[in-house]
């Protein structure tokens, strides 16, 4: 790192880097760098907060026995509504009925985790 000496600035009317007319001096062109690079991590913070906001609003659904049984469940995968078709728990004894609504569930809850992990690594700027 050289030092450079500061000139003597003339009096009167003050200019400031970066106006036009004016040049740019090596600190002032890294600091209004800096300054964009601030910007651009804010607005991509922003943005991830924003697709965050949006995921985690979302329902998953998870269909079983045909799109007769029906799960969903939110963002963090917890279970919110079920709808169990009349013909399912007609036609369907207790295991065969508790497996199918398992595999609703379950899937539900992997559209909710795969969405997740579609967020956080979704590609940075």
């Amino acid at each position: 790192m050289s030092f450079i000496p500061e000139m003597p600035r003339p009096r009167g009317k003050r200019e400031t880097a970066g106006t036009p007319g004016t040049p740019e001096t090596p600190g002032s062109r890294e600091v209004r760098e800096l300054m964009e690079r601030l910007d651009a991590v804010v607005a991509s913070a922003r943005r991830a907060e924003e697709r965050a906001a949006e995921w985690s609003s979302r329902q998953f659904v998870g269909r079983a026995d045909e799109g007769r049984i029906v799960a969903r469940t939110d963002a963090l995968g917890t279970l919110v509504a079920l709808e169990i078709h009349p013909l399912s728990r007609k036609r369907l004894d207790a295991r065969r009925l508790a497996d199918e609504i398992t595999a609703a569930v379950v899937m539900a809850e992997r559209a909710a985790t795969d969405a997740r992990d579609e967020l956080m690594n979704a590609p940075r700027p």
